[in-house]
């Protein structure tokens, strides 16, 4: 059959809104979110598998373990009720596995051995119980794929993120468990998961507003501003170890 795959792509688009459905959109809008939506998605995997890398190799974790779990429960439960179909499960489930593979690093190699068990139930439990407040939270408030809750869960768990790492690099002065690898490919999932709301407003407003809302802005703003700190912070962080490097030496 003449075109077959490309009949395939115009019925199978990634996430898309009920609302926005009924307004018939035209195909080059679902294309542009599915990719800024495959971006965001891709971007954030490669974030997972630096943070890994970088966790494992310095034995370091730049911010509370526990941090990690609001991710983890977040990647556990959205997938199940915004996922489309077995193509896009599977997509997330990929994304899914990644953080599991960060945590299990950030415990093995960052927890005293003593304490590993205690962290692991710690790390079960948190990750039920806050999965659960995404299922409440969800009823409350209803929307197709709820995907409201979504966005703001979302933007309240990289905020918290984007901070440590920055309050980290100024903390200890070293670039332990961080790299401007991570930096980029952070930022720019940040970016790209803004373009995907942003682009949905600019076509449908009536369905978006909540996009362009003052504590949308605000919290939006709010996560920018740490990334935008980064490179400037890790700058430092890289001098005062060098300084530290030549101090030890003349010690000796």
């Amino acid at each position: 059959m003449a075109f077959e795959w490309a009949s395939w792509l115009e019925n199978n688009h990634i996430i898309v809104h009920a609302a926005d459905l009924q307004l018939n959109p035209p195909q080059s809008y679902l294309f542009v979110q599915d990719f800024l939506i495959i971006l965001c998605a891709l971007l954030y995997c490669f974030c997972y598998v630096f943070y890994t890398l970088r966790t494992k190799r310095d034995r370091f974790l730049a911010g509370p373990v526990d941090l990690l779990f609001g991710n983890l429960a977040y990647e556990l439960y959205y997938p199940f009720v915004m996922a489309r179909g077995k193509v896009e499960l599977a997509g997330c489930l990929v994304w899914l596995l990644l953080d599991v593979r960060f945590v299990y690093t950030a415990i093995k190699y960052t927890c005293p051995p003593g304490t590993r068990l205690k962290v692991t139930l710690r790390c079960a439990l948190s990750t039920l119980a806050l999965t659960a407040v995404y299922y409440v939270l969800g009823l409350y408030f209803p929307d197709d794929g709820e995907q409201v809750t979504a966005y703001w869960t979302g933007w309240l768990l990289e905020l918290g993120i984007g901070w440590c790492e920055v309050l980290y690099l100024w903390k200890h002065a070293h670039t332990k468990g961080q790299s401007l690898e991570i930096w980029v490919v952070r930022f720019c999932g940040v970016l790209s998961a803004m373009a995907v709301f942003f682009w949905r407003y600019l076509n449908v407003p009536q369905n978006w507003a909540y996009v362009v809302s003052w504590p949308s802005i605000v919290l939006v703003g709010l996560n920018v501003v740490p990334e935008l700190m980064y490179p400037f912070l890790y700058r430092r962080a890289e001098r005062k170890m060098r300084e530290a490097a030549v101090q030890k030496e003349k010690t000796y």
